[in-house]
């Protein structure tokens, strides 16, 4: 009888009992969040449905989002694609120029600047963390450059001080998409106050969300005054754009219609008054536990924070790294071992930038937009070595979570001593 055997069991995957009954997709917010709550209490206090410019609770919500994330104003916006969206047209992005965005993101980090006309040049990224280089972003600009898009990937910052300092030297503007990394921190200093803006998603399972919704943030008067132009119209464009220069659209703004719904407002606003800085608490506790509970294990790296590193925020997904070669099983094979156990493992699902066909001239030559035609594989081995190895866990929060979170341990550890049994199966 090997150690396997001895400790756990015959793995699930080749035929014994697994860890757990399988896993229930796990979702958020956590079921103890009701959020028929704060909608019925607006509801019944005659909160409206259509809101006439900054007003209502989408101000209160605004007014906290700056409280919480240490900037002077805040634009709610129907999702995170459109205010980066706002974000580029702000910083006049548009046909010629060029922004530098890493490879590995969510592709909406990127694509709104297509729609302006600017080329998209991809970036490599750090091999440990995922986030954008700054060595990868210095090599690459050029007279052309005009901004740079960074995400705080999974919730951690980038070189922050490194990244601001290119853009000064340079003269480009930096927008920080925080999406992954609300209430994240590099040497105290919270992440999308070091940039010219910021954009984050409050939509899908963000730890802040709406289920829908998105925001851009600054102190820059005149770049989000035009962030609340192009996304508002009418009252708002009218009322909330302090600079002089635009008094002529205050009716039409740049005549788009991007607001957020006052529902999804009011969500949001909930959790930032209520809930966020405990989910913040007890995620970093669970988390934290989970990359001890995986240490260790040869060939697996669990979640690496770099020092400067003080808060990783809402921390938007779990993904340890793993060497396949030292292991001698393929990601696949893992995956299937492990979802046998009965818990919630996947490949990610965002490809790399340069393997989506919208970015590739060759592969999808169709549509207006210019594209970078030099053939970017070779400057972003990193982004492909660290696609290649991730897996993908929940962001386990809280005691609701306990469970999962132990059984996860378990079933990783239970794969691990099993691993020559999987390397014959698959041989």
């Amino acid at each position: 009888m090997n150690k396997s055997t001895q400790r756990h069991g015959r793995l699930a995957y080749l035929g014994g009992k697994p860890v757990c009954k399988a896993s229930k997709r796990w979702h958020w917010p956590p079921p103890d969040y009701c959020h028929r709550t704060p909608i019925d209490e607006y509801l019944l206090a005659d909160g409206r449905l259509t809101l006439k410019g900054r007003a209502g609770v989408v101000a209160e919500c605004e007014d906290a989002l700056c409280r919480h994330f240490d900037q002077s104003r805040s634009v709610l916006m129907s999702s995170g694609t459109a205010a980066l969206h706002a974000a580029f047209f702000a910083v006049d992005l548009q046909s010629g120029d060029e922004l530098i965005c890493p490879s590995i993101t969510f592709h909406t980090t990127a694509t709104p600047a297509l729609h302006l006309g600017a080329k998209v040049i991809l970036a490599d990224i750090e091999p440990l963390t995922g986030c954008i280089s700054p060595k990868s972003v210095q090599a690459l600009i050029t007279p052309r450059t005009k901004a740079l898009v960074t995400n705080a990937q999974w919730g951690h910052p980038v070189e922050q001080e490194q990244i601001l300092e290119i853009c000064r030297q340079n003269g480009i503007f930096w927008i920080e998409d925080i999406s992954h990394a609300h209430g994240a921190s590099w040497n105290g200093r919270q992440v999308g106050t070091w940039g010219d803006l910021a954009c984050m998603s409050l939509g899908t399972e963000k730890i802040l969300t709406g289920g829908a919704g998105g925001a851009v943030l600054g102190r820059n008067d005149d770049l989000v005054d035009r962030a609340v132009l192009f996304s508002h119209c009418i009252y708002r464009s009218r009322d909330d754009v302090r600079s002089t220069r635009y008094r002529a659209l205050s009716r039409t703004g740049f005549g788009l219609k991007l607001d957020i719904h006052p529902l999804s407002a009011v969500l949001i606003y909930d959790q930032l008054q209520n809930y966020f800085d405990s989910w913040v608490t007890q995620r970093h506790d669970s988390l934290y536990r989970l990359i001890e509970g995986l240490s260790g294990l040869p060939g697996l790296r669990p979640p690496v924070i770099t020092e400067g590193v003080t808060s990783m925020g809402g921390w938007y997904g779990f993904k340890p790294w793993l060497d396949t070669q030292q292991i001698g099983v393929s990601r696949e094979i893992i995956v299937r071992a492990l979802q046998a156990e009965g818990i919630n493992v996947k490949v990610p699902g965002s490809v790399p930038l340069h393997n989506l066909p919208i970015f590739d001239k060759d592969r999808f030559p169709d549509g207006p937009w210019d594209k970078d035609v030099s053939k970017p594989t070779s400057r972003l081995v990193n982004a492909d070595k660290y696609w290649a190895g991730t897996l993908s866990l929940p962001t386990f929060t809280g005691p609701s979570d306990e469970r999962q979170l132990q059984h996860t341990i378990t079933a990783f550890r239970k794969v691990w001593d099993g691993l020559s049994a999987l390397r014959t199966e698959s041989s």
